[in-house]
């Protein structure tokens, strides 16, 4: 019997390996800026940290600001996509709450990795012009998203780009909450948050 991966096998282990990879130099930088300080870490170090060619590096993150923040271009796209979708009797606002929620389900989030990098973020000023523009690009990306949903031309209304700042902006809120010892569960909060947010928008 032949051993080759059938199609969707081999797709599901390439993605399977690129996950690993991107998790593994996010690890590296993560954990060499916590040794050094951001400012002595180079590209060529994440790479041999993470056991992956310089190139290779490259292929995943820009640049070193990046590899510590985490967010690919591939997510970015996989989540504009998400909320492109118009899925029946689901509102805009609703849809953001699943995929956002979906970003910091414990099954795909490692908790740990997490308070890492934000302690990290906050313990490096020089990375706060790279998180800003994360934020942003993310903002974008589903503002642009929203807009192709709704069929309106980019920057026809405020409506798009207000409402996924809302939502990201809660998401935001509830993290801190619970990172500076508020009470109740992440993701009841979130579900809590998105509803008064629905009830002030309507």
């Amino acid at each position: 019997m032949s051993t080759d991966l059938l199609p969707d096998e081999a797709c599901g282990l390439r993605e399977r390996k690129k996950r690993e990879t991107r998790r593994a130099l996010n690890l590296a930088a993560l954990d060499l800026v916590e040794e050094k300080g951001f400012g002595a870490v180079t590209t060529e170090e994440i790479a041999a940290r993470a056991g992956v060619s310089a190139r290779t590096f490259f292929n995943y993150f820009p640049s070193k600001e990046a590899a510590v923040i985490g967010t690919t271009s591939e997510e970015l796209e996989s989540y504009a996509a998400a909320l492109q979708e118009d899925v029946p009797g689901e509102p805009p606002l609703e849809s953001l709450r699943r995929i956002l929620s979906g970003m910091l389900a414990p099954a795909s989030v490692d908790r740990g990795l997490r308070a890492k990098r934000r302690r990290i973020l906050l313990g490096e000023p020089s990375l706060a012009p790279a998180l800003v523009g994360n934020n942003i690009r993310i903002e974008n990306a589903l503002t642009a998203a929203l807009e192709r949903r709704l069929g309106v031309k980019p920057g026809a209304t405020l409506e798009p780009r207000l409402t996924v700042a809302l939502a990201i902006a809660a998401v935001r809120a509830c993290i801190e909450h619970q990172q500076n010892g508020g009470h109740g569960r992440l993701e009841r909060n979130i579900d809590a948050a998105f509803e008064r947010i629905a009830a002030g928008l309507r």
